[in-house]
């Protein structure tokens, strides 16, 4: 379910973060902190982060969540009654504006609405209702909106069983007391973004298929500097590459932290090409290429 806005006030990458710390139940600092990745399984423990937005989290005990590659939406559940969504979205408006807007009908998706059991209003710089569900007197939840001194805010969703109500009552004022906010210190989602550390031991691919006539590019990157490739081509596609075909070997160098970057192949055969390399919406591409990454079991 994803939240409709017509003025895409909602940021697909904040959100991932901002809905986690909703949810820490221990010290900030307690663990490793990573960013937050698309489809990657958070279990309880894990710490977020985003440097960008300046959000912190770590997930407490019986719950966990994941971000759904494209969407706007992260979505904790919770394993104790497993009917108990908490989803949370980002937003960059006050809470004023949100309190004006969450005291009408807001769409959840398209054909359900979620009404207010009572007017929201601000209390202690939180705003909190309880909300029903238009056409289900079986769902119910609770909604709250926080903001950080850096501009960026979260709206967060509890939605439950109307018999599990009362056992939920509270959670959300639990969960905004662990809430962090810091001051972000990069100005891409991506400046922090480490290549060769990202790609190290990586195996790379890349497959395209029209009609009769096939391309596929596979790299094998070894953190020892060394690779394996293997260039096939088919039909229309063949003899497109010159002589950058079938099982290749060599050494490589890859350069750069950000959004965008470089590998250098030095082929033990052929002569060394550089490629640029680029991350967009947590995918990887290489000279224009969009790429599969997985991990490489060929290294020693």
């Amino acid at each position: 379910m994803a939240l409709t806005n017509k003025k895409s006030q909602y940021h697909p990458r904040l959100l991932i973060i901002t809905m986690a710390i909703i949810l820490s139940f221990c010290h900030v600092n307690c663990l490793a902190q990573e960013r937050v990745k698309p489809s990657k399984a958070y279990r309880a423990g894990d710490t977020i982060q985003s440097p960008l937005y300046g959000i912190r989290l770590i997930l407490p005990e019986h719950w966990n969540g994941f971000l759904s590659r494209g969407t706007e939406v992260f979505s904790l559940n919770a394993d104790t009654t497993m009917e108990t969504t908490l989803m949370i979205f980002p937003s960059e408006e006050d809470l004023k504006n949100i309190e004006t807007r969450w005291n009408r009908k807001i769409e959840l998706s398209p054909g359900v609405e979620i009404l207010p059991v009572e007017p929201p209003k601000i209390d202690k710089g939180k705003l909190q209702t309880e909300f029903s569900f238009s056409g289900n007197e079986n769902r119910m939840g609770y909604s709250m909106a926080q903001c950080g001194d850096y501009g960026f805010c979260y709206t967060a969703f509890l939605i439950t069983n109307k018999a599990k109500g009362a056992y939920y009552a509270n959670t959300m004022e639990q969960l905004s007391q662990y809430i962090t906010f810091f001051e972000p210190t990069l100005t891409d989602f991506y400046g922090d973004y480490q290549w060769a550390n990202e790609l190290g031991n990586k195996y790379m691919v890349t497959y395209e298929s029209a009609g009769y006539s096939t391309r596929q590019n596979h790299l094998w990157l070894c953190k020892d500097g060394t690779f394996e490739a293997q260039i096939k081509r088919k039909g229309g596609f063949k003899g497109t590459t010159g002589d950058y075909k079938g099982k290749q070997k060599g050494t490589y160098k890859i350069k750069g932290v950000g959004s965008t970057g470089s590998i250098l192949l030095n082929f033990n055969k052929l002569s060394p090409l550089e490629l640029p390399l680029e991350i967009k919406e947590e995918v990887i591409y290489m000279n224009g290429l969009r790429y599969s990454v997985s991990n490489n079991i060929k290294c020693r």
